[in-house]
């Protein structure tokens, strides 16, 4: 087995296989302990099923509807290639659970299409507004489901998600519905969006004032996550987060074309941006992304007031500014901005290695590619962005979104930092102790619970030691809960080293699934996680 350093191209697979992992896992286990109850764990639906039958392979279910009725939590609904075009959305509000998770997915790679174009509201009256439950072909109000392999389209919202929590929305297309292709809203946490096509979203009900490719609003939450989304062509914005007031991660995502009037709509309203992270006041993190050839904005705060973080990103050919970060007090590191209507707006915001701190004038002469064709065509075989050189700057190496295959990590191969795009911090990422490796390390909350997690790429399964590099500067030891993939594997203790600029490691040997592995430290005291600084991951 050998570890690799995490890449963009590596990102956008770890999630994946890690979900898929995990859920495979999970089943797998289940029909070892119960074999005659994992048969009936499955349910098949069909285009020539029939609602009568018991969702077998070869009596399959008629109706998606029907399917979610009967589900239970580990349940698995698989649904047949083919169009279904019900007359009312499909609603989701029962619950899975962490262990057994509901998952309803195309069968074995088959083509499922769910067209809601004779659904009510499709489209709502000029002005209007509609019952809740009515909006989306998918409406999900259940916690623990995944959703994949899936094509939604002409539904009032594609998949509106709300008040749902710990959904995996991974390898769907949402095209062409008449509000937001996936829409998540109100208290929301750990979803995860992994391989989003999102595309030709319209709201003639609003004139194009809000239809986006992926939208998590009006709400909070920790732990959502968008991976490898490409949003393009919709009425309003790629993405936008208005009033979502806990931290959103987006990484290794593009988005192009939005906010041009394609429909025709009178009294015009799309706003046109990439990425729009306002309002309200959360620190959302955007990494190794694109934005190029919107309307309006690449990447804004949009009134947001926070510290947002922006990294590696990179603005291109939009027809307003590439950054504009005037309303918060953000971080950008490493953006490349370039052949926009505007230059940026950064009011009090700040940063490092951006293009605008390299040289005051940049032209497409300083790019290696400006060829779309890889990044907008067909995806990889696992779901991922295809490898390009689109955008990469000729002479400097870390600087803008990197899709080449070979860029995107830190450290050392094998190295995964506290502060980089495949961990998070249940805290903040700080730097106010000398001696640490990177730009800083997790300083989590004193509170039982609080963790670090990593999310790793072995090249195949086996034994592995994990090098934790820490800080404790407290008297007391801070002890914490191991977890692989979701599945507590032994415990750690954290002693103290005496002060906070004093660093250790401490070694645990795990098993680790071939591809990508999540390892999560959780403090079991009260006095949270000593400060972690990486991780290494070295094959035994």
């Amino acid at each position: 087995m050998s570890i690799g350093n995490r890449s963009s191209r590596s990102r956008l697979k770890a999630l994946s296989v890690t979900i898929g992992v995990t859920v495979l896992g999970l089943l797998a286990a289940a029909a070892l302990a119960h074999p005659a109850a994992a048969q009936t764990n499955t349910l098949t639906v069909a285009v020539d099923g029939d609602d009568g039958d018991p969702g077998s392979l070869s009596a399959p279910l008629r109706t998606l509807q029907r399917a979610v009725d009967l589900a239970e939590p580990g349940t698995v609904i698989q649904i047949r290639g083919g169009t279904y075009s019900p007359g009312t959305n499909v609603r989701v509000q029962k619950d899975g659970t962490a262990s057994q998770p509901i998952t309803m997915r195309a069968y074995n790679g088959e083509h499922v299409v769910i067209d809601g174009e004779n659904m009510p509201n499709t489209p709502a009256p000029v002005g209007e507004s509609y019952p809740r439950i009515e909006r989306g072909a998918i409406h999900v109000g259940g916690d623990w489901w995944r959703f994949e392999g899936l094509e939604i389209i002409n539904g009032p919202y594609g998949i509106f998600a709300i008040e749902s929590s710990n959904n995996v929305y991974r390898d769907l297309v949402t095209r062409d519905n008449y509000e937001t292709g996936l829409h998540i809203v109100l208290d929301s946490s750990d979803n995860q969006v992994v391989n989003l096509d999102s595309y030709g979203n319209r709201d003639p009900r609003k004139n194009g004032e809000s239809a986006d490719g992926l939208a998590i609003k009006q709400g909070s939450g920790s732990g959502n996550r968008v991976i490898g989304a490409r949003l393009w062509n919709n009425a309003d914005d790629g993405f936008d987060t208005w009033d979502f007031l806990s931290p959103i991660r987006v990484e290794d995502s593009v988005a192009w074309g939005n906010g041009f009037n394609r429909w025709g709509f009178p009294d015009w309203q799309g706003d046109g941006n990439g990425f729009k992270l306002g309002r309200g006041d959360a620190d959302h993190l955007v990494s190794n992304s694109i934005a190029f050839d919107n309307a309006v904005g690449g990447f804004i705060d949009n009134g947001n007031t926070a510290s947002l973080r922006l990294e590696n990103n990179t603005a291109w050919r939009n027809g307003g500014s590439g950054f504009i970060f005037n309303r918060s007090a953000s971080t950008l590191d490493r953006n490349l901005s370039l052949s926009n209507g505007g230059g940026v707006n950064l009011g009090s915001s700040g940063g490092s290695g951006n293009s605008w701190d390299i040289k005051g004038s940049w032209s497409d002469a300083d790019l290696v590619g400006t060829s779309t064709s890889a990044i907008t065509g067909a995806r990889g075989a696992d779901g991922s962005i295809r490898e390009t050189d689109f955008l990469r700057p000729r002479d400097y190496a870390n600087l803008g979104a990197d899709f080449t295959g070979d860029g995107g990590g830190t450290g050392e191969p094998g190295r995964y930092e506290a502060e980089g795009p495949s961990a998070s911090c249940d805290g903040t990422i700080d730097s106010n102790h000398p001696g640490y490796s990177g730009s800083g390390f997790c300083n989590t909350e004193n509170t039982t619970g609080a963790a670090a997690q990593f999310t790793i790429d072995a090249a195949g399964a086996g034994t592995a030691t994990l090098e934790i590099r820490f800080a404790n500067g407290g008297s007391a030891a801070r002890p914490a809960s191991v977890e692989v993939n979701g599945a507590a594997v032994q415990s750690a203790s954290f002693e103290s080293t005496g002060a906070w600029a004093n660093w250790s490691t401490n070694s645990l040997t795990v098993q680790l699934d071939s591809g990508a592995n999540t390892i999560r430290l959780a403090a079991t005291g009260s006095g949270g996680l000593p400060n972690i600084d990486y991780l290494d991951v070295h094959a035994s």
